[in-house]
């Protein structure tokens, strides 16, 4: 009889948690969503290159602990002086994210998305060895000790073509 009395107890702890998640992951796709549409209004004005759908590595390293988050795809809109990637997680469930710009030059940039996290390109590397793939690591302003690596996957021919200039940002 106490074994039952520990599964059922288990049962419902396991039933609670996964409901909190699933509201917590609910009211942070409603802030991303908000977050997106702003954005996507104002970048219709600016006509950037657009690259729909692109596969995605993205970690943080944060000291001695990696985030890996499995499952991304992202939309990239490509300015003449920024990159902007509106990240999609495709796990368990579907989790937005708020877009994140990558930039050289913060001045022009922060006054146009002032309500994106914006972050400067520590290196940018095209892969020759793997056709398709650009790294992309980035410095975090604020915290020194966090960095962001990013994978671009499986992009045409045409896509590294029109992502060339983002070289020179470092």
């Amino acid at each position: 009889m106490p074994i039952s009395n520990i599964l059922t107890f288990f049962g419902f702890f396991i039933a609670i948690a996964l409901v909190l998640i699933f509201v917590f992951v609910i009211f942070h796709n409603e802030y991303s969503k908000i977050a997106i549409n702003k954005f996507i209004v104002q970048v219709n004005v600016l006509n950037p290159i657009v690259i729909k759908n692109v596969k995605l590595r993205y970690w943080i390293t944060n000291g001695f602990r990696t985030i890996i988050s499995p499952c991304n795809s992202c939309d990239l809109f490509l300015f003449e002086n920024c990159l902007c990637i509106v990240r999609r997680q495709n796990f368990i469930i579907k989790v937005l994210f708020a877009p994140v710009l990558i930039a050289s030059d913060f001045g022009v940039n922060r006054t146009i998305f002032n309500f994106i996290d914006m972050y400067k390109p520590d290196s940018i590397t095209f892969k020759t060895i793997i056709k398709g793939e650009i790294d992309i690591r980035l410095k975090d302003p604020s915290y020194k000790y966090r960095r962001i690596d990013i994978t671009l996957k499986q992009l045409t021919n045409e896509q590294v073509y029109q992502l060339e200039k983002i070289k020179e940002w470092c």
